[in-house]
């Protein structure tokens, strides 16, 4: 599934998906999410009961793909790569997707494990939105965090960006359960065939679908408000990731402080 980014097999009636661009710790390419995308129309054209999502290398998933940010999906992406559109896929699957973490779960790989109905994590994974040092949004993140782990939490985690342990992120409610690396697959895998193995079909997509529908997510608001961030915000993040330095963001503090004092000066001129 495009171009072998992203494998696809059969164990028993669970799909297992796996993330496989371990040189780029599977960032989330145009090429991923296509990937993704074709793999669940696959497990539901073939009758899959759940659909598990792991991936390869030391990376379960680093994020959005910086080229792919800075070429078009700030603004305008093609819905058909847009990873927040892929997102939406996930949370109203007509079946149970667990997500399998190992490693750094990092931005968009954080989103792809809360758009999950579960999350198993293994010993080593961690989790983390970097994106506002990079001049971005977690556009995902802003509408699902809050309903996993409260809004306060919630804004901690995205304003300070830190890092999260498996220890911590089972407590705070972000992973199901733990389990050991080398166990890790097979740990999901068994999780969703207990959640399939005795209960019908319909009665499963109604109790998902009514789940979501009581945590309703606005997800045309989702889609759109990447548009928030001013270009020359974004623009400047991604280009200090991309050539290895620190964001110069204080000229935009700097802006602020000089439109207000504009404004104040105005409108004393005006009275």
């Amino acid at each position: 599934m495009s171009g072998n980014k992203v494998l696809y097999e059969r164990r028993g009636e669970i799909a297992l998906v796996t993330l496989n661009d371990p040189d780029r710790r599977n960032a989330l390419s145009r090429e991923i999410v296509r990937g993704l995308s074709e793999a669940l129309d696959t497990a539901l054209g073939e009758g899959t009961r759940a659909v598990v999502i792991a991936a390869n290398g030391s990376a379960f998933c680093a994020g959005a793909n910086i080229d792919d940010l800075r070429n078009g999906w700030m603004e305008c992406p093609d819905p058909a790569e847009d990873p927040a559109v892929m997102f939406r896929r996930i949370a109203e699957f007509d079946r149970p997707v667990i997500a399998a973490v190992h490693g750094a779960a990092v931005g968009g790989g954080m989103e792809l494990t809360l758009a999950c109905d579960l999350v198993v994590a293994a010993e080593a994974a961690w989790f983390s939105m970097p994106e506002l040092g990079h001049g971005v949004i977690p556009n995902t993140g802003l509408a699902l965090l809050s309903r996993v782990v409260g809004t306060r939490k919630a804004f901690e985690l995205i304003l300070t960006r830190r890092r999260v342990s498996s220890v911590e992120s089972l407590d705070m409610g972000l992973v199901n359960r733990i389990a050991p690396n080398d166990e890790l697959t097979e740990s999901a895998l068994s999780l969703a065939g207990q959640i399939v193995e005795s209960v019908p079909p319909g009665a499963l997509k109604a109790a998902r679908l009514n789940l979501r529908a009581h945590m309703a997510i606005d997800w045309g608001r989702v889609l759109s408000s990447p548009l928030d961030v001013p270009r020359n915000e974004w623009q400047e993040g991604l280009d200090a990731f991309t050539e290895k330095r620190a964001p110069d963001y204080g000229r935009f503090w700097a802006e602020i402080k000089e439109n207000r004092g504009t404004r104040v000066l105005q409108s004393i001129e005006g009275e």
